[in-house]
């Protein structure tokens, strides 16, 4: 399994090059540049790390895949991250920003009566249940690990749990050794 990510504050803001991403519209400008930087970077490790040359993409069960290769992945974006999962089974994946917010009233919705509730638990909990529902299935495996200072990865699917995380500049890719690349 391998994790990918950018950080649009990294690229120029450049409109024309990213309306090739678009396959939706959407009402919030912020959403859609996510959106097309999470097509960019899916098909740029297409290309570049699973030699794909057809990477157009399908919605199947409102998941998007490729539509000429079982090659399977997963994209998610939060705040100035996108990130995208890749695997050879399905595969669910969910970054979130951990900002401050009143976890224990949202923690009420969930039925859950722990008492020492930290922004990191929250988002352990959070990320896991939205990478889940992506998987759209059972994991046998998940990765939850907390990323770039203020971040929260979870991976969720049916993969061995080695796993390397690589960054895409506008220099190209990278794998990030501090990150626990195996």
């Amino acid at each position: 399994m391998k994790i990918f990510y950018l950080d649009i504050n990294e690229y120029p803001s450049n409109i024309d090059f990213l309306k090739k991403f678009a396959d939706r519209k959407f009402l919030c400008e912020t959403k859609e540049i996510q959106h097309c930087y999470g097509r960019f970077l899916v098909k740029t490790a297409a290309k570049n790390f699973f030699k794909l040359d057809d990477t157009e993409i399908e919605i199947v069960n409102n998941k998007p895949r490729f539509k000429n290769n079982k090659l399977q992945f997963s994209i998610s974006h939060s705040a100035n991250i996108v990130l995208a999962a890749f695997d050879i089974n399905h595969v669910g994946a969910d970054i979130e920003f951990m900002k401050e917010r009143n976890f224990k009233e949202i923690f009420k919705r969930y039925n859950y009566k722990g008492e020492n509730i930290s922004k990191e638990l929250f988002y352990k909990f959070w990320t896991e249940h939205e990478a889940v529902i992506k998987l759209q299935g059972s994991p046998k495996t998940k990765i939850t690990i907390p990323f770039e200072n203020n971040f929260m990865i979870t991976v969720a699917g049916n993969f061995e749990e080695n796993y390397k995380i690589y960054k895409l500049t506008p220099d190209g890719f990278s794998c990030v050794e501090n990150l626990f690349c195996k």
